[in-house]
């Protein structure tokens, strides 16, 4: 199932969850936070708007005149997307900005404009109806798990944590084979 953030550490903490999976170290000093992967962000575009936007030095700087779509907040996200924006000189005005992700996406999806997506993200968009460019001038980021420190997962979620890093570093480079 899928939780804010926000509600993270009481999850975990009550054990109504056995773990979590996030894009930054959990700052709860009851919360363990263990690398899992970490790849690239990217732009995220709908085709329709990218074959329509003039052609420019650099793939990111095509989109200078296309609305960015802004997370609220504090999403780990939202640095990405204001960086990105402020370089290809992105008017700072409020623009379109959303709760999460999804939105954002759902939006994008509409010709609205675009974002900043996540490596996972941009495994999972449809190329014929999306574009993901990816940003070599951003660090890469990476995706953590998390445990309460007093109360580590058990046995069925520790075999599913011990899974995923294998199973991430496939989808990963299935997307640049």
């Amino acid at each position: 199932r899928t939780i804010h953030q926000d509600q993270m550490t009481q999850a975990l903490l009550t054990r109504s969850v056995d773990f979590c999976l996030g894009f930054y170290k959990h700052p709860h000093p009851q919360v363990r936070s263990e690398l899992l992967v970490s790849g690239r962000m990217y732009l995220a575009v709908a085709q329709s708007v990218w074959t329509r936007a003039p052609r420019a030095v650099t793939p990111a700087a095509r989109l200078a005149q296309v609305p960015v779509i802004r997370l609220v907040g504090d999403d780990p996200m939202r640095q990405s997307i204001d960086e990105i924006a402020q370089r290809l000189g992105t008017p700072a005005g409020p623009g379109l900005q959303v709760q999460t992700s999804r939105l954002a996406l759902d939006l994008v999806r509409r010709g609205m404009g675009w974002t900043v997506v996540d490596f996972l993200t941009a495994t999972q968009l449809d190329p014929e109806a999306m574009l993901a460019v990816e940003l070599h001038e951003l660090p890469p980021m990476s995706l953590y798990s998390y445990h309460a420190r007093a109360l580590p997962p058990g046995l069925p979620a520790t075999r599913m944590l011990a899974m995923l890093p294998g199973l991430l570093h496939r989808a990963l480079s299935a997307r640049t084979a």
